[in-house]
């Protein structure tokens, strides 16, 4: 047998590193999904506390307008 074809990667060697690339990559996106969930609940406590700022300024600008 040739050099050449024993230095080859058989089918399976090849799989096997499709496999584990596939696998590093899911640990990857579950990370990258993790962090996205992360920011969406921070985005959603700042805009609960835009939102109660905003109900806030309302009442404080009310206050000024009303006759004294």
């Amino acid at each position: 047998m040739s050099e050449e074809a024993t230095t080859r990667p058989t089918i399976e060697t090849v799989l096997e590193r499709i496999n584990a690339l596939g696998e590093r990559m899911d640990k990857r996106f579950e990370a990258v999904e993790t962090t996205l969930e992360q920011m969406d609940t921070r985005l959603d406590r700042t805009q609960a506390m835009v939102h109660e700022m905003r109900a806030d300024f309302r009442e404080f600008r009310a206050q000024f307008k009303a006759p004294a």
